[in-house]
């Protein structure tokens, strides 16, 4: 499977087509329905954190790549605003009270659970790079 490539201005309004996109990338490279969702979900974590945040309220570029590296689906999702570090993400404790949890980093947990593998990167030139790696696994 070539790579498919979308840009779009780093707008929420853009969400919708970005998941269009990805889910149909998906099915195209043969991921399992269910496996569809999972990654369809953790793309749009990962362009509503670079639209939210990497731009501070400009307009910039969002570009969202798939492709099939072997035996995984991959999305790289691209900005050219601030760096992010995941490790300055604090985990979030998933099992204490609502009320006593803090707000934010949810995201970037539903990634990883979602995925089978992320990758964060960072270069003045490629700009900042979320890479997410569904496995293929056909429906028998």
């Amino acid at each position: 499977m070539p790579p498919f490539e979308l840009c779009v201005n780093s707008d929420l309004s853009q969400l919708a087509r970005i998941s269009e996109f990805v889910s149909l990338s998906a099915r195209r490279a043969g991921v399992a329905e269910a496996d569809v969702y999972d990654i369809q979900m953790a793309t749009d974590e990962a362009c509503t954190n670079s639209i939210e945040h990497a731009y501070d309220g400009d307009t910039g570029e969002v570009r969202i790549c798939c492709w099939v590296e072997n035996k995984d689906f991959v999305v790289r999702v691209t900005d050219f605003g601030k760096r992010f570090d995941p490790d300055k993400v604090p985990v979030p404790d998933t099992k204490a009270p609502l009320e006593s949890r803090d707000i934010g980093g949810l995201g970037l947990f539903f990634m990883r659970e979602l995925t089978d593998g992320i990758e964060f990167h960072s270069d003045g030139e490629k700009g900042n790079q979320v890479i997410l790696r569904k496995r293929i696994s056909r429906a028998e």
